[in-house]
């Protein structure tokens, strides 16, 4: 039968130590670097804390670029929308006067530019011109005025346009009509994005048919002020 003071004895005895790691002499002293280290290593490959955070700073810059790309490429595609719409207005609003003053072809400038809003950069080089079929069904310009950015001064200021008789390529052969005239238009920007090269923006050339003409020759055209009417050749 078990004694109460052999109970007692029992519970005081004090819990038996872990084992020490061995030293260098092979008896056991306090853990050696080596254990330490290789506890650390096995702690810090079971530690994902911070994973995230590096993952993001691979991605964030990649995706920043991406975003900043297309921004670019959405504004160029709006820009050139627009272009095409002032080449229209410019073709549209030439087209309706028989004779047009040089204070009409500033009217008109003004008022196409307008189209680009709210685009508030550079304007762009526009091109206003009269071109006629001649017999060999080669379209020759008769008269032509152009429009550049004039700012810090005037809105637009005047440029040269193409040179009379230069041949202005038409865009099928059923328009290559001998003794035809029509009004082409042409715009061209530089664009400049948040990332992206400078490059030189041309929207699609237009050829509009006179509404009301002068007849010279039998044929209809825009006449310029101060400029006489040209016949096919």
């Amino acid at each position: 039968m078990i004694s109460l003071q052999h109970l007692l004895r029992r519970v005081r005895r004090p819990a038996t130590p872990a084992p020490l790691a061995l030293d260098s002499a092979g008896t056991r002293g306090t853990p050696s670097l080596l254990s330490r280290l290789t506890r650390q290593r096995h702690r810090l490959k079971r530690d994902d804390s911070g994973v995230a955070a590096v993952e993001f700073a691979f991605i964030a810059p990649i995706m920043l670029l991406l975003l900043v790309g297309i921004v670019d490429v959405s504004h160029a595609v709006s820009l050139s929308w627009r272009m095409v719409n002032l080449n229209k207005t410019l073709a549209d609003l030439s087209s309706q006067t028989a004779t047009l003053t040089t204070a009409q072809l500033n009217n008109i400038f003004t008022a196409s530019a307008v189209v680009l809003s709210p685009y508030d950069g550079k304007l762009p080089r526009m091109t206003i011109s009269s071109v006629i079929v001649g017999n060999d069904k080669v379209a020759r310009v008769c008269w032509s005025e152009a429009r550049e950015d004039g700012r810090p001064g005037p809105l637009l200021k005047t440029i040269s346009g193409l040179t009379k008789g230069t041949v202005v390529p038409m865009p099928n052969l059923q328009m290559a009509e001998p003794g035809i005239s029509y009004i082409v238009t042409t715009s061209v920007m530089d664009f400049k994005g948040i990332i992206s090269p400078a490059m030189e923006m041309n929207a699609k050339t237009l050829y509009f048919r006179p509404r009301v003409g002068n007849r010279e020759n039998g044929t209809e055209q825009v006449e310029r002020t101060g400029q006489p009417l040209c016949t096919p050749v």
